[in-house]
């Protein structure tokens, strides 16, 4: 390596050092070519984002690798943008930029259900969370059983705004995923008395991003995401439900009921809670259908 290779490298290295703490999460650290070549979920992330820019024409593959083509194609997506930096370096303003414009993933449910599940459920959310929304069960047939209110808000950061659903304990991830019904949680305040609904693996949109179908954002990068309720201290029903840590919080009455009727109509068995065992170890027995009911244009 020249010695203008090495100075540049190092340059690189103290960009790295003293930018990474205001990257945006899910993004922890500024990313350059470098050998060997940077990688990771952040990596594979960013992949799968730029793929939606009208304003990407180099092919990006999802491999995790920030190689040469994802590198081009974050100069492409910067200079479409008007940032004025190394064209090479996806940095914190470029980061926010690709969080705001491509976060929305334009999944729509197509009302179907695959053969094999036992029910269905559908959650439309805003981008805005803190607006509850109307849930929807469904059996395999599609036969609506129950609708209830459900909160899709995930925890807030140390600067009091919405963690996004890229990010651990963030908002719900939207698109289409299979879940399953288990055993309850052991902390009933958190979590309430009864059985939950555990989302498993992402099929379509922003919960199946990754870099196969065997390696989804759900539930390879995040996990852990539940329909649930709990006891929350001096809330009630006519009340907006409290944030979660990603998860979908419901009334305790709707919680209650949705358990009874996968369990007792629906013969849906409650596997016993696996506690975010990976590989989780149950064949899957509904799928959930989350969609952004107010979408936008990606850039």
């Amino acid at each position: 390596m020249n010695l203008f290779a090495t100075y540049t490298q190092f340059l690189l290295c103290v960009l790295v050092h003293t930018s990474a703490e205001i990257m945006p999460a899910p993004f922890t650290r500024v990313l350059y070519i470098s050998t060997p070549l940077l990688s990771g979920k952040d990596v594979v992330i960013l992949q799968n984002l730029l793929i939606r820019s009208y304003n990407v024409t180099t092919a990006v593959a999802a491999t995790g690798l920030y190689d040469k083509q994802t590198a081009q194609a974050v100069g492409e997506y910067k200079k479409a943008n008007l940032i004025i930096s190394d064209p090479l370096v996806f940095d914190n303003v470029t980061a926010a930029l690709v969080l705001k414009q491509l976060s929305y993933d334009g999944y729509k449910d197509d009302g179907g259900i695959p053969y094999g599940y036992k029910f269905k459920i559908f959650i439309p959310v805003h981008k805005n969370r803190t607006i509850e929304t109307e849930g929807t069960l469904m059996d395999a047939n599609g036969e609506v059983l129950y609708r209830f209110t459900i909160r899709a808000h995930g925890a807030l950061d140390s600067s009091g705004k919405p963690i996004n659903q890229f990010t651990h304990n963030g908002n719900t991830p939207t698109g289409l995923v299979e879940c399953d019904l288990n055993t309850k949680e052991p902390n009933p305040v958190d979590f309430g008395p009864y059985s939950v609904v555990r989302a498993v693996r992402g099929l379509k949109g922003n919960v199946a991003i990754g870099k196969n179908a065997n390696d989804t954002f759900l539930s390879n990068y995040r996990s852990g995401i539940l329909i649930h309720t709990g006891e929350w201290k001096n809330w009630n029903p006519s009340m907006n439900m409290p944030n979660s840590n990603g998860c979908l919080h419901v009334h305790p009455d709707s919680m209650k009921k949705i358990d009874d009727i996968l369990q007792n109509k629906l013969n849906v068995k409650a596997n016993e809670n696996p506690f975010g065992k990976q590989p989780y170890p149950y064949r899957c027995q509904g799928i959930m259908s989350i969609q952004q009911i107010d979408g936008y244009l990606q850039f």
